[in-house]
């Protein structure tokens, strides 16, 4: 007896039935009228908010432009290890190439810190027709109709919350750019020649809004500013006081308003602007360089990379790669071959990790050196301890003297 095979699927049984065919239910919501009004499979969109990118300004931070003004002394510390030095190197693109700082990425389009630590973005104007409404007749019977571009070349100002993290390190930098903008007005700094050859505005960033699919892998929608500039700066909060807590509160997280100018949505160009901004930075992202100096990252291994790596938005397919030198990736799996994703090192490092966290409790800027001076943790730190010599981490000593990280 031979196997006998149904000649119609269960999609086949649900498509004669009042749900509905499940393969084809977006499409026949495009096609016709659900005059039965029967609930039906779609899924409701869901989208993460993916990512918002904010270019590096091209701020004159040469030593000569410094030393005009003694509030940008600081700026001058040779200790690559500080927070003045990378202010200085992100917000100068051509002094960092030159510096070959370590805490900020020379090649990097983009000022990571305020990436990372951004908690909302609001102020985005919507599409809004402009009409002109005759006036009314005697049966007060009128017309409209659109009189104007939707388009948006306004100036509009967008509210950024960023996360406040140890050391202050976006309060300085907006504290620099804010006064850098005020002394070039004065006169007092200059920008670099070719930007006032060029009339161009060498403290503008631009930003760029990613929204992904819930697989954070494809892009959505994307819009970007024409250019923007910090406006404000909540540097009186802290400096309020209160008897009522030894710790100020307020300054867990501030509020940066930004001045943009024109905004553009959901434009294919943008994808290729981003693109070319990236390779700028990166001559190496370009398409002639970019096969035999750098390697796609895949996904499955994206999480060796965090904080690694430059993005591209792939103009066929919309997929947001990440890639890393060919260097760097050959040591990162090189390094996870000799240890192993999940050996047991790793797993005592994830096991001290969530002890240290379970015993400090929402204290996030506190740092294995913090928790050596503090009482009952010694049991956590003995764990820790063992864990880093298994995986031969180093912690890096804080020395004395500029803010270091």
């Amino acid at each position: 007896m031979s196997n006998s095979v149904l000649p119609i699927t269960i999609d086949d049984l649900f498509k004669i039935s009042y749900i509905g065919s499940i393969q084809q239910a977006i499409g026949d919501s495009f096609y016709g009228i659900n005059h039965r009004q029967i609930p039906t499979a779609l899924l409701a969109n869901r989208e993460r908010y993916g990512y918002t990118f904010f270019t590096r300004p091209q701020l004159n931070m040469s030593t000569l432009n410094i030393q005009a003004q003694r509030l940008f002394f600081p700026l001058l510390t040779n200790d690559k290890n500080t927070i003045q030095n990378y202010v200085r190197t992100i917000l100068d693109p051509r002094v960092g190439i030159l510096m070959n700082p370590t805490l900020c990425d020379p090649y990097n389009a983009f000022i990571p810190v305020l990436t990372n630590n951004l908690k909302a973005i609001s102020g985005w104007d919507d599409y809004i027709a402009p009409t002109f409404t005759s006036a009314e007749g005697n049966y007060k019977e009128s017309v409209s109709f659109v009189d104007g571009n939707i388009l948006n070349f306004q100036t509009y100002d967008i509210d950024c919350t960023f996360r406040n993290t140890r050391g202050d390190p976006i309060i300085y930098m907006i504290y620099i750019w804010l006064l850098y903008q005020s002394f070039v007005f004065e006169g007092i700094m200059s920008p670099y020649p070719d930007m006032i050859i060029e009339n161009e505005i060498d403290y503008n960033t631009r930003i760029y809004r990613l929204v992904m699919d819930k697989s954070n892998t494809f892009v959505r929608k994307i819009l970007a500013t024409g250019a923007s500039f910090p406006i404000t700066l909540p540097l009186g909060n802290f400096f309020d006081f209160t008897s009522d807590s030894p710790t100020n509160s307020e300054i867990y997280d501030f509020t940066i308003r930004f001045r943009c100018m024109g905004i553009t949505y959901q434009d294919d160009i943008l994808i290729k602007e981003f693109n070319q901004t990236v390779e700028i930075f990166n001559p190496d992202m370009r398409s002639n360089f970019r096969s035999s100096s750098m390697v796609k990252v895949p996904k499955s291994l994206l999480v060796i990379f965090n904080n690694r790596g430059y993005p591209r938005i792939n103009p066929a397919t919309y997929e947001l790669e990440w890639y890393v030198s060919s260097a760097i990736y050959s040591e990162r799996l090189n390094l996870t071959t000799s240890y192993g994703a999940l050996d047991n090192s790793s797993q005592v490092m994830m096991q001290a990790v969530e002890q240290l966290a379970a015993s400090v409790g929402p204290s996030p800027s506190l740092t294995p050196l913090d928790l050596s001076q503090a009482a009952g943790y010694s049991e956590n730190l003995k764990l820790l301890n063992t864990a880093v010599a298994a995986q031969k981490l180093v912690t890096p000593q804080t020395a004395s003297g500029a803010t270091n990280v």
